[in-house]
């Protein structure tokens, strides 16, 4: 009897443990969070950081939140939120390299085998370089937001960007 009890144990602690972790292991990190609060971002991520002296952004955007380690492809990403009116309006989310490890084209064709898979094909473009900084970008695009990725690669460092922002339609008459 003790034996069965071990054992309906043993069964049940994978579950237990499962259900223990964070609820930010769960919660996607793509844009279905813009818009968000930030109280309901800070209820999403326990790790989330708020940042000492706000990162200025895009459009007078003031990156305020934080992430050190979110995973793309398995790298680890540093996420900044950038709010506006109380509301996260762009997620950035930064990887740097080393020169070793710029020269593998594989990783940035990863990100975007990932994020491809999740929302299709994208619009991908490629710059020619100023010099030695080559750089190249995928956009997709959905009626609620845009998802870009950019790669920037010198022979000192490369990074890649995932960004995330509201889809803006524009009238012609608005241009």
């Amino acid at each position: 009897m003790r034996l069965l009890r071990v054992i309906a144990l043993r069964s049940l602690l994978p579950g237990l443990l499962l259900a223990a972790l964070p609820a930010s292991a769960s919660t996607p990190l793509d844009g279905q969070l813009l818009g968000s609060s930030e109280t309901e971002l800070q209820s999403r991520f326990e790790s989330l950081v708020r940042m000492r002296k706000p990162v200025p952004g895009p459009n007078g955007l003031r990156g305020s939140w934080a992430l050190a380690d979110t995973r793309i492809s398995g790298l680890p990403f540093q996420t900044t939120f950038y709010v506006k009116d109380q509301r996260i309006s762009r997620i950035e989310q930064r990887w740097t390299s080393t020169p070793d490890r710029c020269s593998d084209a594989s990783v940035y064709a990863a990100v975007v085998a990932d994020i491809g898979a999740k929302y299709g094909s994208g619009l991908s473009a490629q710059d020619g370089g100023d010099g030695d900084v080559t750089r190249q970008s995928v956009v997709w695009q959905s009626e609620a937001f845009d998802t870009l990725a950019y790669e920037s690669q010198s022979a000192t460092e490369c990074s890649i960007m995932v960004i995330y922002k509201p889809h803006l339609i524009q009238d012609a008459s608005e241009l």
